[in-house]
């Protein structure tokens, strides 16, 4: 039976992907390589070279909130604090050491503590720091020999870092241009980079992984002023683009920190394809408008990312930063909009006795079936802020290799309402979904939302949630003679005297980051009304009023 079961998770698995991800997953462990076409080489004559045609974007290179991520002084110590969690590294044979969990070490070979120290060099105009950064890529370059593979060659890796190599580089080329040897040294590098990337495309994993290869491909062909590659990759992305940003404009993945990397991605090959001429309105190829659009909405109001689908507020550039980027470079002008409809978001905002408040409500399906990695069960889960802080949340990530993967992607981890006989959808790894949960129907009448949802067993679940001028109310309802189990989560420390006696739960608003929230569980037969008072402005350090 146990054989059999196992069986069947597997099956269910494997039917969402697409036929082409199993065959090239197949051909990948079989050691084969998957190149942007077949019998393509690029070429990358490092005498060709020009950061010029990589285009500088200072909004996202060095947004203060990025910036502040790292200790200038630390990296000069040789102390990289990443996902917070700090290590001292040996440059010369830490690449490839079991330090700290696969995240950070992929994180260290990302590579994006250069900028920091790009602006220190700059603003400073103390040698040090361009030294030490110079230090740290001639490490990398001797550490991590092609041949000799390992994490620095994982093409998702390989994306991040020739950006964050490209990005230093042109925030630093005045200065740089006083060391033609390391130029050299790093330009054979990138190209050695180039052409693996090319050659080990992530068409198995598809999504943002291949998104970001194709990303890196643009740039690096612009760079090296490979017009033939550059003719191969753009139809490459922009079938991608197409597919992966919904109509409304959020990422498919419906993660709001994956929405975020892919705009910034989007907004560096925006920048290069005009420099280089081959977009006259980027904006409108990128999709730049209706991605903003949706960011400013989720975010308007609010310090930190929404915690839906594997995000966190400390690996993606900053809401400001994105936007005034995109203004800056590309005239886009976000409009604020309620509901998203083909993403399953919506949004409710209203003055409520003093305070402001925020609630967002997810109400679409787990992602796209063959990209579900990032899927959590939270179909129905919903935030709420108040004031832009953060109140009733989702509890977060935390990682993705920790022994707590599967506990923070559970409904129960997530303002979300289950059977109480099983979950919402099958998370049986971490990054695997089988049956999955399905969106039904949504709507929004004034400041009440209405959705109902399938879970993996096909049984129907329906949510009200309405915002009054004093609390809110949840209602949620499961099959007659059935059980709901409905789970609401709050911030510490909690602004409302409902949650005092609430159990302590894990929650993690950053990665890395861990740190307790109050939890309240209500269960009932057919159905469960709860009603959650909202807390109240607080003035010149005077309660206005609390919540009952």
């Amino acid at each position: 039976m146990a054989v059999l079961a196992r069986v069947r998770l597997y099956f269910d698995t494997l039917r969402h992907l697409k036929a082409s991800q199993v065959v090239y997953r197949l051909w990948r462990r079989m050691g084969g390589s998957t190149p942007i076409r077949f019998g393509h080489r690029v070429q990358a004559d490092i005498n060709r070279t020009s950061i010029a045609r990589v285009p500088v974007l200072p909004e996202l290179d060095f947004d203060s909130v990025f910036l502040g991520r790292f200790d200038v002084e630390a990296l000069r110590d040789n102390r990289v604090t990443l996902l917070h969690h700090e290590e001292r590294i040996d440059w010369a044979s830490s690449w490839k050491e079991d330090v700290s969990t696969p995240l950070w070490r992929f994180n260290l070979h990302y590579g994006e503590y250069l900028l920091p120290l790009a602006y220190a060099a700059k603003k400073s105009l103390d040698d040090v720091y361009l030294e030490k950064a110079k230090a740290i890529v001639d490490a990398w370059i001797t550490g991590n020999p092609r041949a000799a593979g390992g994490v620095g060659w994982n093409p998702d890796v390989v994306s991040m870092r020739v950006t964050n190599w490209l990005a230093f580089y042109g925030e630093t080329v005045e200065l740089l241009s006083k060391d033609a040897a390391f130029i050299a040294r790093m330009n054979l590098s990138l190209a050695q980079q180039y052409d693996h990337l090319s050659r080990h495309l992530e068409k198995d994993i598809l999504a943002n992984h291949y998104l970001e290869n194709l990303k890196a491909l643009v740039l690096l062909s612009c760079y090296f002023d490979d017009e033939a590659t550059l003719d191969y990759v753009l139809p490459l992305l922009k079938e991608q683009i197409d597919e992966q940003v919904l109509s409304d404009g959020m990422h498919f993945e419906l993660s709001p920190m994956y929405h975020k990397l892919m705009l910034e991605s989007l907004m560096r090959v925006g920048a290069a394809l005009r420099a280089n001429g081959r977009v006259d309105k980027p904006a409108q190829w990128c999709r730049l408008q209706d991605m903003c659009d949706c960011l400013y909405s989720l975010e308007r109001g609010v310090d930190r990312t929404p915690l839906f689908n594997d995000s966190g507020d400390n690996v993606a550039k900053s809401r400001d930063a994105l936007l005034i980027c995109a203004r800056a470079h590309f005239a886009v002008r976000p409009k604020f909009k309620s509901i998203f409809p083909d993403a399953g978001y919506y949004i409710m905002e209203k003055e409520v006795r003093g305070a402001s408040v925020k609630v967002i409500l997810d109400a679409g399906n787990p992602g796209p079936g063959y990209a579900a990695a990032h899927a959590h069960c939270d179909l129905l889960s919903f935030e709420v802020y108040v004031n832009g802080n953060p109140w009733l949340v989702n509890t977060g990530t935390f990682a993705y290799q920790d022994a707590r993967r599967l506990a923070f992607k559970r409904t129960d981890a997530h303002n979300a309402p289950r059977y109480a006989d099983g979950e919402q959808s099958e998370c049986w790894a971490p990054f695997r979904m089988a049956r999955m949960a399905r969106a039904v129907s949504a709507q929004r009448q004034g400041d009440r939302i209405e959705a109902v949802m399938l879970d993996c067993r096909g049984r129907r679940i329906s949510r009200r949630l309405e915002l009054r001028d004093d609390e809110l109310e949840v209602c949620d309802m499961v099959d007659e003679g059935a059980r709901v189990v409905s789970v609401v989560h709050a911030a510490e420390p909690c602004p409302t005297e409902c949650f005092k006696d609430g159990r302590l739960d894990p929650y993690a608003p950053d990665f890395g980051c861990l740190e307790q929230s109050r939890t309240l569980v209500f269960e009932g037969l057919g159905s469960v009304v709860y009603r959650i008072p909202l807390p109240c402005e607080v003035r010149d350090g005077v309660e206005i009023e609390r919540g009952r």
